[in-house]
This record gives C-alpha cells, structure tokens and sequence, in this order.
C-alpha cells in the first residue's frame, strides 16, 4: 500500500521552485558582474522542483507485508513484526521498536490515502493489544 504526500506541498514546492528560478532569471538581466548570485538561486529553484517531483513519483509511505517505509530523507523503514507500540500523540503516528522509533507525521499524508493508513494504524493496535506481553516473558 503506498500513501502519498499532500497534493498542497508538493504545489507549494513547484510554486517555490518557479519563484526562485524567476527571481534568479532577474538578476541575470542586471548590470552588474555579480554573476554568483542568479546561479545559486537558480539552483535553489530546481532542487525545490526536483523535491517536489521526488515526493510526486515516491510516496510518503510504503507499507507492505514485512515493512514500513518513509520516504523522507534519509529513508526510515522499520519491520512490522518487531513493533512493540503504535501511539497517537500531537498529530504523529508513532511506531516503535526495541531498536527503532518511526514518526509518521498525520498533515503529510493525502487525505485521500488517510483512511487506509489510519486502518492499517488501527489493526496494528489491535494486534498489540491481543498479545500478552506477559507469555513472551522467558525467565533465567
């Protein structure tokens, strides 16, 4: 199952990519020689539209049958069976394990791919809570 990004951000970094590779086109038409400046914020543009085609063509959360994974940088996955406790807290889904933590941060996600991850967010809860921490319990 994959969950995309909001379609808000991803517009909201094509309109700043645009911005910024205008404002940078500007100063090429300028007098002066400071030719630095235009390049840098050119380059500022594109890695705001490379970003936004980045979260467009990967989405925001890959979850399969083992794993979990974010498509943030850097790229987080966790695997399913090891979950130890999946929290709502703040507007975060919070999955843990006894090595890994995974935010998965609720205004990043489409609110049409939210109710699939809020059921999938749900069965995990649930299958947390029919196990009985006590019977994994080995005594030494």
């Amino acid at each position: 199952m994959e969950i995309a990004f909001k379609n808000k951000r991803i517009i909201t970094n094509i309109a700043l990519g645009l911005v910024w590779i205008g404002i940078g086109s500007s100063y090429l038409f300028e007098s002066e020689k400071k030719l630095w400046k235009p390049y840098v914020i050119i380059a500022l543009g594109i890695a705001y539209i490379i970003m936004a085609s980045y979260e467009y063509f990967y989405k925001y959360l890959i979850i399969s049958d083992k794993q979990i994974q974010v498509n943030i940088f850097p790229k987080k996955q966790i695997n399913i069976d090891e979950i130890t406790s999946a929290d709502y807290n703040l507007n975060d889904y919070t999955f843990t394990t006894s090595r890994k933590t995974l935010k998965v941060v609720r205004s990043r996600i489409s609110p049409d791919d939210l109710p699939k991850f809020e059921t999938f967010f749900n069965e995990v809860r649930s299958k947390l809570r029919d196990q009985d921490p006590l019977l994994s319990y080995e005594r030494k």
